[in-house]
């Protein structure tokens, strides 16, 4: 994604630009955000609550000591180093040194590493394991004491199922029905004079994990009874057999689509954008390129597309650019590590699920889909919301085109 890239570390250059000029270099030190003022007009839709885990444009992050944070991913690939490039980004705002490391789809290599960055100094860790190896990442870093930040994956204990830290992400069912939806409108838009009987739905599934998972069970709920018969000719793939790539969906994917020949046009959805990448290549290969249609939640992989002038059967995205989807990631690490929050009292309490016992808040981001005729107006609205006018794209949109915050959903007050 070589022009969003560019975009992006514009966008962190030009946020230098904007702390630097903001310091200044008064000896007082800096407390903590907080108040019911609404924050900075400059800075669009702060919601007037604590921004406590925000970035906060009235506060002087300048008047604090540099901090260094280091970002451990399993693996690189579009959307970990969206989000890297994010946390650059919000990093120069914030007078933090951020550093990039790679555990090359090593558990082992990840878990030693956690030790290692904290014995080199870091104040604090944002990490992105295999899901699945959360428990005993959650484990080593209690053990070593230092405050960290989940990423992209739930944290959840193996035995309650509950929340081991905060975590900052989606209502991932919801999504799900959400591209359920456009998957159907897209049918009735496109393939009205295609036989139902040749119409298949394939969900490409990472089954050990269930915030991918769920996405397919969404999806389901929506397509099954927009669809009659399509339950029959519903296939879900399942990728546990490799990695979270592209190439694993292609290889699960491709041999459905040789056994269905009967089936000539597929609703397909990725649930991430490797697996829509994998799958539509396998269709490609099988010689249905333009009797498929996918779409991921993600957004970054679809893009980098977009942007290499590449446009084929993956059509559209669930996306919260990495920018807005990094902020309170970030910023939430920074309540940890300067002792502004802890982590029973980050985004709580509104944001604890009650009704489910959880200590920890789960906050909810909003998400959009995008197409390729709709992206720009969604990058160019981050310019708004940021503050900043560094996309370049010829389009206008408002400010309430779009939200980067979400109230808490009704049952998590409980009972």
């Amino acid at each position: 994604m070589k022009k969003v890239l560019a975009i992006l570390l514009a966008m962190a250059m030009t946020f230098a630009l904007v702390a630097c000029a903001a310091d200044n270099g008064g000896d007082a030190p800096a407390t903590p955000a907080g108040g019911n003022d609404g924050g900075s007009a400059a800075t669009p839709l702060r919601t007037g609550k604590t921004d406590i885990g925000f970035f906060n444009p009235d506060y002087d992050y300048f008047a604090n000591d540099r901090l260094r944070f280091a970002y451990l991913r399993i693996r690189n690939s579009p959307l970990y180093e969206d989000m890297a490039n994010s946390f650059r980004i919000w990093a120069e705002l914030a007078n933090v040194e951020v550093s990039i490391f790679d555990a090359n789809d090593d558990d082992d290599l990840f878990n030693s590493m956690l030790e290692m960055l904290v014995l080199q100094g870091y104040d604090g860790l944002l990490l992105d394991p295999e899901m699945v190896n959360y428990p005993a990442v959650v484990a080593i870093m209690r053990d070593l004491g230092v405050p960290f930040m989940p990423g992209m994956g739930l944290p959840l204990d193996a035995d309650t199922g509950r929340l081991t830290n905060p975590f900052v992400g989606f209502d991932f069912r919801f999504v799900g029905e959400e591209m359920g939806r456009w998957l159907v409108q897209y049918w009735q838009d496109n393939w009205q004079d295609v036989p139902i009987e040749n119409i298949g739905f394939m969900g490409v599934d990472w089954s050990h994990v269930h915030e991918i998972s769920v996405r397919i069970d969404g999806a389901k709920d929506i397509i099954f009874p927009a669809i009659p018969g399509i339950e029959d000719r519903f296939f879900r793939p399942d990728t546990i057999v490799g990695t979270l790539n592209s190439s694993t969906a292609y290889q699960v994917a491709g041999p459905v689509f040789a056994a269905n020949p009967d089936i000539t046009h597929w609703l397909i959805l990725g649930t991430v954008d490797d697996f829509a990448d994998g799958a539509v290549t396998a269709a490609r290969d099988a010689g249905l390129e333009g009797q498929t249609v996918a779409i991921s939640m993600g957004g970054p992989g679809l893009m980098a597309q977009w942007e290499a002038g590449i446009e084929n059967d993956f059509k559209a995205s669930f996306v919260s650019i990495g920018v807005i989807f990094a902020e309170p990631i970030f910023f939430g690490l920074y309540a940890l590590v300067m002792g502004y929050a802890t982590e029973e009292t980050l985004f709580a309490p509104e944001w604890i699920n009650h009704s489910n016992n959880e200590t920890f808040a789960y906050l909810m981001l909003p998400t959009i889909i995008i197409t390729r005729d709709t992206w720009h107006y969604y990058m160019e609205w981050v310019d708004l919301y940021t503050g900043l006018d560094v996309s370049n794209f010829p389009v206008t949109p408002t400010i309430d085109m779009f939200s980067a915050r979400l109230d808490p959903p009704a049952h998590f007050a409980g009972g």
